[in-house]
């Protein structure tokens, strides 16, 4: 345990998170945060010594919040899924390999999909 140690609670807990898929390629997802609902950050002393902080540390909730929202806000995250586009499984001798050339994003019933044209050999 640290000299000062704090525990951390979010309102809500766990706060909620909205993203929207920007654009995919062969390599990658790219995922765009657009909201963030984060209302309250506390900071709860966990040792003795971080009882007299943990006063101004209150008065920091709201605004502890405001500033999380502000830096994960618009940022965007790109994820690998060089694996989840390419496949190949055996057929007898021979192994068969199906990958999805020209990937798209659209969407179905409110579902991501990602469509493209089919390769197979």
């Amino acid at each position: 345990m640290a000299l000062m140690d704090f525990t951390t609670l979010t309102e809500p807990d766990p706060p909620e998170v909205t993203v929207r898929a920007d654009a995919v390629s062969d390599e990658k997802l790219t995922l765009r945060l657009t909201d963030l609902t984060l209302t309250d950050v506390s900071f709860l002393p966990s040792s003795a010594a971080a009882v007299p902080v943990g006063i101004v540390s209150m008065l920091l909730s709201k605004p502890a919040a405001s500033a999380v929202r502000q830096f994960f806000e618009d940022r965007t995250l790109d994820l690998p899924i060089d694996q989840l586009l390419r496949t190949s499984f055996p057929a007898g001798d021979t192994e068969v390999k199906v990958r999805l050339d020209r990937p798209e994003l659209g969407s179905h019933n409110g579902m991501l999909m990602i469509s493209g044209t089919v390769s197979v050999s």
